[in-house]
């Protein structure tokens, strides 16, 4: 079960829609008649069901419900050729970073974002980069309120690298960089946050024990780093086991 969990949300989504649909031809096969929007309902019920045992966040979740309907609706239609490219160009803009970095979209609570602000160094000037900032939720709330600080978010696909660029906009200390975590410099950062997935733990740790200075922070959101214990456990809203590991360089 541990290893399903691991998977990319992308193929955890795959595999409970299979699921799913392999237990209705099951059901088929026994005899089961309904009429086809019920085995339209039962198709989104159960990929709902195996999404949370799979761990998928809320909007997996939203997502999964809503596909087998999407499905349905499209079934047959006189649909040009060009909707589906736009569609795979808006999913690529969106998704496409997490798919090659195999570092989903994650979403922190504002609970988080408020107790990354105890994190921060009291000094002015202080330096934080968000790696895979998403939509930018935690740069542009710590912007706000740490005015005398400098916050930075890297994220790697374009579409959702816009959203965060002009949450960001008004704060001048808040900047927002199109590129990869693993191409961006972490020295100078006080502190260097990241909700990425339990693959690349191990190679973001050695990044930051060659770039980072003594006496600056690591903060994973919920994921472990191999063989190495956190300095502070931070409890945090948000989904089961949500945590902020705390790391001391």
């Amino acid at each position: 079960m541990s290893l399903l969990r691991r998977l990319p949300p992308v193929l955890r989504a795959l595999l409970a829609q299979a699921l799913a649909f392999g237990a209705l031809v099951a059901l088929v096969r026994l005899g089961v008649r309904f009429p086809p929007l019920v085995w339209v309902l039962l198709q989104s019920v159960l990929a709902v069901f195996l999404s949370r045992w799979l761990d998928l966040g809320p909007r997996w979740v939203f997502m999964q419900a809503a596909l087998p309907f999407l499905v349905r609706a499209l079934w047959g239609a006189p649909i040009p050729a060009w909707v589906y490219l736009l569609l795979f160009l808006g999913l690529a803009l969106v998704f496409g970073g997490g798919l090659l970095t195999r570092v989903p979209l994650y979403h922190a609570s504002e609970d988080a974002w408020e107790k990354l602000e105890g994190l921060l160094p009291g000094h002015p000037g202080a330096r934080f980069v968000d790696l895979g900032c998403g939509f930018g939720g935690p740069v542009a709330h710590l912007a706000k309120v740490r005015p005398d600080a400098v916050f930075v978010g890297v994220e790697a696909s374009p579409a959702t690298w816009l959203v965060a660029w002009l949450r960001c906009l008004p704060r001048r200390n808040a900047h927002i960089r199109l590129g990869s975590l693993w191409r961006t410099d972490l020295t100078g950062f006080d502190v260097v946050y990241a909700f990425l997935s339990p693959v690349p733990m191990p190679a973001l740790w050695a990044k930051a024990q060659r770039e980072l200075r003594p006496g600056s922070r690591l903060v994973s959101h919920s994921f472990e780093v191999p063989n190495e214990t956190p300095h502070r456990v931070i409890p945090v809203k948000g989904r089961e086991g949500a945590r902020l590991l705390v790391f001391e360089l």
